[in-house]
């Protein structure tokens, strides 16, 4: 405690001779301190060894509470042992069941949207815990942002690579002729509706 009062008093006068350098650098008087790289460090040096002193004992209070739990336990009857590993059991599977509930609920959402023909991004997106009320959401945010009857790979509203690359006339002409026949498909539709 007292050394810690010290250390604040050594940092308040040193903080006012800090400040008492600037303001003489500001007259045009002195100019402010510099400090070595050997006083920085020692400067960082004595304050990590400060520290370090303050949470010493850290492992030593780790490893007490370690042996204090182990003491707990063997002086348990197998009963509570017993209960113990129950509980820890019980509080598994509520954990198990709740991540179930999410991929249902998650898995539920996906069909829906992709019912209303709506992009799968969108589930995180809609809300609700029963088909209802997903359903309900998806329709109302499919009227909000104005895509419905609009379908994803619909006309005006294209697939993002359907299968197909488009391609221009420029990469077509740099093309070898390999990788004109293996991407022939995709330039023969392209072709057709260029006509």
């Amino acid at each position: 405690m007292a050394d810690d009062q010290n250390t604040q008093d050594q940092q308040n006068q040193s903080g006012a001779q800090a400040g008492d350098q600037t303001q003489q650098t500001q007259d045009g008087q002195q100019p402010g301190r510099t400090f070595t790289q050997a006083e920085l460090d020692a400067i960082i040096a004595d304050q990590l060894k400060r520290e370090r002193e303050k949470y010493k004992d850290y492992a030593d209070l780790k490893k007490m509470a370690d042996e204090y739990q182990k003491l707990r336990e063997s002086q348990m009857s197998d009963q509570e042992k017993l209960q113990a590993k129950l509980a820890e059991y019980e509080r598994q599977l509520l954990e198990r069941e709740r991540e179930a509930a999410e991929a249902r609920l998650e898995s539920l959402k996906l069909r829906v949207l992709d019912e209303l023909g709506l992009p799968k991004t969108w589930a995180v997106r809609i809300f609700g815990t029963t088909e209802e009320e997903i359903r309900k959401d998806a329709d109302e945010l499919k009227k909000l942002l104005g895509t419905q009857g609009r379908t994803v790979g619909g006309g005006t509203n294209p697939a993002i690579n359907a299968g197909h690359q488009a391609f221009t006339r420029e990469q077509i002409e740099k093309m070898s002729p390999e990788e004109i026949n293996g991407n022939w498909d995709a330039i023969s539709q392209w072709m057709a509706k260029s006509k």
